[in-house]
């Protein structure tokens, strides 16, 4: 990721509607499955600058990761619990973990998937969880794949045989942010002509911001029991043998 990202992300990400509906859906799929929800051990998995880390602290004891020395910096402004590592190789024991989160990780240029699952399933304890969000299709390509580094976009069925292969059972899976995606096909073709990446997570007028917050609030919940044909991103819940 570009470094200008993370101040970027820091300054927008507490009322950006990807972001409030992005960590909104991660919260209710753990409340979903896993309803005793007090003194869990979490991992947040390449946290940027830790804002849903910090969400995530009313649940129990958590810890974030990132590989980038500009996150840890912004993710000590949030007064977070955070090491600077790679999801390729965790820097903790076997079986740490009662629930990994990790949101557009997994797509990183510095990122081996296959490694960094196997690494998910190692430190989780039996029984564990896996909540990840990736982006939707790699045909899908726009100028912020650029910007955050993007080395692969995923399908639902790609991303649901690796984490088979990674010893994973799907509890969930489904594309998300469906309206989203529409507008970002025409986007990636208007993006071609562009001779410089660029963010997408840019501040929007307030009403806008406001209405798609909403929108995707209510998709977060329709996703959270059901799933959707397609997506721009998608999110999936997976459990370690017990």
């Amino acid at each position: 990721m570009e470094i200008s990202e993370y101040k970027n992300i820091y300054q927008n990400e507490t009322k950006h509607f990807f972001y409030v509906s992005t960590h909104s859906l991660i919260i209710d799929l753990l409340k979903r499955f896993r309803p005793s929800l007090s003194s869990l051990k979490i991992l947040d998995a390449g946290c940027g600058t830790g804002l849903l880390t910090k969400k995530l602290m009313k649940f129990g004891e958590v810890i974030g990761v990132d590989i980038s020395s500009e996150a840890v910096k912004y993710a000590k402004k949030r007064g977070i619990n955070i090491l600077q590592s790679s999801v390729n190789r965790l820097p903790f024991k076997n079986k740490s973990f009662d629930v990994i989160v990790s949101v557009d990780v997994l797509y990183h240029k510095q990122v081996n998937d296959k490694k960094a699952l196997h690494e998910f399933y190692r430190v989780l304890k039996p029984g564990g969880l896996v909540i990840l969000r990736v982006a939707g299709y790699n045909w899908l390509r726009l100028n912020h794949d650029r910007q955050v580094h993007t080395r692969h976009r995923y399908t639902v069925k790609e991303l649901e045989e690796k984490l088979i292969k990674a010893g994973f059972t799907i509890k969930k899976i489904t594309y998300i942010q469906s309206l989203l995606l529409p507008a970002a096909i025409i986007k990636s073709f208007i993006d071609k002509y562009k001779p410089h990446a660029e963010s997408d997570i840019v501040q929007m007028p307030a009403f806008i911001n406001t209405l798609l917050t909403k929108v995707f609030l209510i998709e977060s919940r329709i996703a959270s029991y059901t799933s959707l044909p397609f997506g721009l991103g998608i999110i999936a819940v997976s459990e370690k043998e017990k």
